[in-house]
């Protein structure tokens, strides 16, 4: 048992046998608050990700909405997209996007101030949209950087054939 003790407010000295007494109970809870509250902060700041795979896709389209650290360090909503063939993602930033995610839900409606980024997404149980459009052209006056590859997130309209998953912090 370890034992601490605490000096009058005259400056005397304890008598030996007095002192607080802190049990192995007392810091074994304390260690487990502590990594409790780590772990909260943790599972609030890990990432939620949609994932939805196109069905019976001959390219096998998989498309991807996370939040990722941009160039400066600030978390932002991604779009992402890979294919059977080129499994590589490629990514569009969303800023400002909010989307609503739970455990069984996912939605976004996304437009950019210049119309050159739109992601509309709606997951529910049983059903699934998405619709994407980009235009690499209106993207590139606001973005030089741009990956032009980001034309090929474009869905062609809206798909319903997903089979969309959604990971939450701690799930």
């Amino acid at each position: 048992m370890a034992r601490a003790r605490i000096a009058a407010r005259d400056g005397s000295r304890p008598a030996p046998d007095s002192g607080i007494v802190v049990s192995d109970l007392t810091v074994n809870v304390t260690i487990v608050l502590i990594i409790a509250g780590v772990a909260a902060a943790l599972q609030a700041s890990a990432p939620q990700i949609v994932t939805c795979s196109v069905t019976n896709d001959p390219a096998g389209r998989v498309y991807r909405l996370t939040k990722k650290a941009d160039a400066q360090g600030a978390l932002v909503w991604t779009i992402a997209r890979r294919t059977a063939k080129a499994p590589d993602w490629i990514e569009l930033a969303l800023p400002g996007a909010a989307p609503a995610i739970t455990a069984t839900t996912a939605s976004l409606s996304y437009t950019n101030a210049n119309g050159g980024r739109h992601v509309a997404l709606d997951v529910r149980p049983g059903r699934a949209e998405l619709d994407v459009w980009v235009d690499h052209g209106l993207e590139v006056n606001i973005e030089p950087d741009l990956d032009p590859r980001v034309d090929e997130l474009t869905t062609g309209g809206v798909l319903r054939a997903l089979d969309c998953r959604i990971a939450m912090p701690g799930r």
